[in-house]
């Protein structure tokens, strides 16, 4: 596959959640002119639409930014980057006003102020909620991009790596990528790149995310000399929905359960409550639930039962409150969340680890930005509820507004050759004679996501982590034999022989990582280093890309 057509941007946003729409709207209304590109429709796919529309803001009048710091630093398990945690919390009330000026919508109450909630590890009352969750948001975003005359906004489009300049210098000179509409393999030059692509979820059998988490623009960026951070610290929400089958991968609100909204509990199978009162934060609570599980007083299908029918806030409160439409599609797939026993159990919800940035969101190379979640060191070792919104909107107007500063001061750079024919050979390598391949792929894809839940889940030890590498060594054996047909637009399994490749080495260097920190930290559980050891990991993991494979090591914790 050779490219067969060249654009060039100031900025290019490759990632179309709440992150990047927000970092193309920052960027753009800066003065630059913006490319965003998305391998799904803008708006319509991607992780944000997850969410369930909770921010974290300290608009509450006992509120403000130092106790927003506090509590981020205290229940990260201080291995948050205090620099990052302070521009969270100085930032966030500024962003959710921006996100109402792009057209999202905040819940108020009666008077019109504010509705604010307070879940576990808040000091404060400091959740707001956008109307329709991460889909109200990012719809809203997305028709402001669209309707930004300075923002070519390019659905469909799958960006396959990053392109090195010329010279030798660690910096970017662009991308490639596969326009799915046009089967055109295109090359897009800028000045300054943006990475907002998300997580890697999906990686894990149990989740609550969509299959395009798949961790492509934390692979890019590695595979491009970048520092990853903390590639081992993944949150686990404990109440994602294992049963019905129809129903996996939503969530129920564990946050709910908390006395003060409905009162409810998780329960074994023999009705006995798993979760003490005040609620705990997600790190401990899902420890508790899957400690429960392993004990074997879990459901026959390996979940718990989240039930909130017995709240004495009475039936017509717990209604209300779930009446948004994450509970309107749990209705439709025949269970009523408010009066049935749903079974729930922890699943890969956020990725706090990804690539190492700064207060500006610029990585260690040079034209190249982040944003979270493919960008890590901020939350730490767990993350409280609100956050993962609050983050792309402050970090994704960050990256716009530094991306911006760096494309008005430098040139368009060369793009490497070599960096783009190793691109070009390493993407047509994929292609070649035979039947479709996409039983063949599935199954490998399903090995690695079994291994992965198995040996990196809530809990993991030595010998298991080392067979995920076996397991994951075999996996990409078997892929390197696999070929695809030619399809000359939307080549759904090129797209996912690639993805899987990403998966595969992400995996890889989620093990690494998880070997390498020999104790227990927030979602971080070593069963063979049960305990917190503040006198050696009171650091962050580091993974960059050697010429044999990732070379592991450690960097200090950014305090102020």
């Amino acid at each position: 596959m050779k490219v067969s057509k060249q654009v060039m941007t100031e900025v290019l946003v490759i990632g179309g959640g709440g992150a990047g729409l927000r970092a193309a709207l920052a960027a753009a209304e800066a003065g630059s002119a913006v490319m965003l590109v998305n391998k799904g429709p803008a708006a319509r796919s991607g992780i944000t639409l997850t969410a369930a529309g909770g921010m974290q803001a300290p608009f509450h009048p006992d509120d403000s930014p130092e106790l927003f710091f506090q509590d981020t630093v205290k229940f990260g398990y201080e291995l948050g980057d205090q620099n990052l945690i302070k521009v969270l919390a100085e930032d966030a009330c500024a962003r959710a006003l921006d996100a109402e000026r792009f057209g999202a919508r905040i819940v108020r109450d009666e008077a019109g102020n504010f509705a604010i909630g307070q879940f576990p590890g808040q000091s404060r009352p400091r959740n707001i909620f956008f109307r329709g969750g991460g889909v109200g948001l990012a719809g809203a975003l997305a028709r402001a991009c669209r309707n930004h005359p300075h923002i070519d906004l390019r659905d469909d489009f799958y960006v396959t790596g990053l392109i090195k300049a010329s010279g030798g210098q660690p910096a970017v000179a662009g991308a490639v990528g596969m326009d799915l509409r046009t089967g055109e393999f295109t090359l897009l030059r800028a000045k300054a790149i943006v990475m907002a692509t998300g997580g890697c979820q999906w990686l894990w059998e149990v989740n609550d995310c969509p299959t395009d988490a798949t961790g492509d623009g934390i692979i890019y960026a590695y595979r491009a000399g970048a520092e990853l951070v903390d590639m081992e610290m993944v949150l686990f929400y404990p109440s994602v929905i294992v049963w019905p089958p129809s129903l996996q991968g939503a969530f129920v609100h564990y946050e709910f359960l908390d006395p003060a909204i409905l009162d409810g509990n998780v329960y074994d199978k023999e009705g006995k409550a798993v979760l003490p009162k005040p609620l705990p934060v997600r790190d401990e609570a899902m420890r508790l639930m899957a400690r429960t599980i392993r004990e074997g007083r879990g459901t026959a299908r390996g979940g718990l039962l989240w039930y909130v029918g017995d709240s004495p806030q009475g039936e017509e409160a717990v209604r209300k409150r779930l009446s948004t439409a994450q509970y309107q599609y749990i209705r439709a797939h025949g269970v009523d969340p408010a009066t049935a026993k749903v079974e729930v159990a922890p699943g890969a919800h956020y990725l706090m680890g990804g690539i190492f940035i700064d207060e500006q969101c610029r990585t260690t190379i040079a034209g190249l930005y982040a944003t979270p979640e493919c960008a890590g060191n901020f939350d730490g070792a767990n993350r409280l509820a609100g956050s993962g919104l609050a983050a792309t909107q402050v970090f994704g107007a960050k990256a716009g507004e530094a991306a911006h500063a760096w494309a008005a001061m430098v040139e368009h750079v060369n793009p490497d050759p070599a960096s783009l024919e190793a691109e070009a050979a390493r993407v047509t390598g994929r292609i070649g004679a035979g039947g479709p391949q996409e039983p063949r792929i599935a199954a490998l894809r399903d090995r690695l996501r079994r291994a992965v839940q198995q040996y990196a889940g809530v809990s993991r030890e030595a010998a298991g982590l080392k067979q995920l590498l076996a397991v994951t060594a075999e996996v990409e054996d078997a892929l390197a034999q696999v070929r695809v047909p030619a399809m000359a637009v939307y080549n759904q399994a090129l797209m996912d022989v690639l993805q899987l490749a990403n998966m595969c080495e992400i995996a890889r260097l989620v093990a690494g990582s998880a070997l390498m920190r020999e104790e227990s930290r927030g979602h971080h559980f070593r069963s063979d280093f049960p305990r917190q050891d503040d006198t050696n990991w009171l650091k962050h993991t580091v993974a960059v890309k050697g010429e044999t494979g990732p070379q592991f090591g450690v960097r200090p914790v950014i305090r102020l």
